[in-house]
């Protein structure tokens, strides 16, 4: 278990696993790449009581689902997952042992949603899958042994934008909102033109088009906080995007949404996956599954 970034970093670079880049490949090349890179991270996965895989139907189509119990025990809080890689990488396999520690850390059962990725499909499919999967697990949840009233939203970069931004859907259709959400850097500021250029491709690749949008349902940094659920906030302070996390944590504020923001020294973006190897990045996932565990308590109090 290494205790710095650097030093896990370099143990990577060893080995000779680098992530893509998808501004010079090609979207199959740069995903066959970014799917080797992320093989890395889900080696020696460690057991679980029960992993079950899922097809529901959703507005695109079927959606995959994995859900992962800790126990056998006979109904469980739920968390959901939504992963980060951007929105155009990553699958089910991508994230399994954060899914896996997620669930042995919090105690509760943990579904991962496999939204449909970009530049094939565009907002606001990836958004619309996620509320799809929540209205499935809400009406098929206890055939699995689940409490779905109010689950968790989980959510790590494009993911935890993902959440933010269904979270504001529910809220302003009225519906049953989550116990509350965990967000992992969070990237929900929409592109700007000082961003890297892979922030930006990013974010053209979701929206459609180039520059800034003025939709506060893609960009949900430009929608109004009120009425939604506690949050509790991660990011690392050498993430470039840090500055997303911070205006979310001021919008809160403002809004007087409870909430809370770690903030991790040395750790860059995308650092969760890191679990299996780097402590930091466990002893952070250790802290949001406390928090979701705490969201899902005081709800069922």
């Amino acid at each position: 278990m290494f205790q710095t970034y650097a030093e896990a970093a370099k143990a990577l670079a060893d080995a000779g696993v680098k992530a893509a880049d998808p501004l010079t490949l090609d979207i199959a090349q740069a995903r066959e790449q970014q799917d080797r890179y992320f093989a890395h991270f889900n080696r020696e996965l460690p057991p679980i009581a029960e992993a079950r895989d899922l097809r529901i139907p959703g507005p695109a189509g079927e959606i995959a689902l994995r859900l992962y119990r800790p126990s056998q025990d006979a109904e469980l809080p739920l968390i959901v997952f939504v992963r980060g890689a951007g929105w155009w990488a990553g699958a089910l396999d991508s994230h399994a042992r954060t899914m896996i520690q997620l669930a042995q850390l919090s105690g509760c059962a943990v579904c991962g949603v496999d939204f449909r990725r970009t530049p094939e499909y565009r907002f606001p499919v990836q958004r619309d899958e996620v509320l799809a999967a929540l209205d499935w697990l809400r009406g098929h949840g206890a055939e699995h042994r689940l409490r779905v009233a109010a689950p968790v939203l989980f959510g790590e970069s494009a993911g935890a934008t993902l959440c933010l931004s269904a979270a504001l859907a529910l809220r302003d259709r009225g519906a049953s909102l989550p116990a509350g959400l965990v967000l992992f850097y969070t990237n929900a500021g929409g592109p700007k033109a000082s961003a890297r250029a892979y922030s930006q491709w990013v974010w053209q690749q979701y929206l459609g088009h180039e520059g800034v949008s003025t939709d506060a349902s893609a960009v949900p940094l430009q929608a109004d906080m009120r009425g939604l659920p506690p949050m509790w906030l991660g990011a690392g302070e050498d993430d470039p995007l840090m500055s997303d996390t911070l205006a979310l944590a001021d919008k809160l504020l403002a809004a007087k949404i409870p909430h809370e923001l770690v903030r991790y020294p040395g750790l860059p973006h995308g650092f969760v996956m890191w679990s299996g190897s780097l402590q930091p990045a466990q002893k952070a996932l250790h802290s949001a599954a406390r928090a979701a565990a705490a969201f899902l308590s005081t709800k069922d109090d």
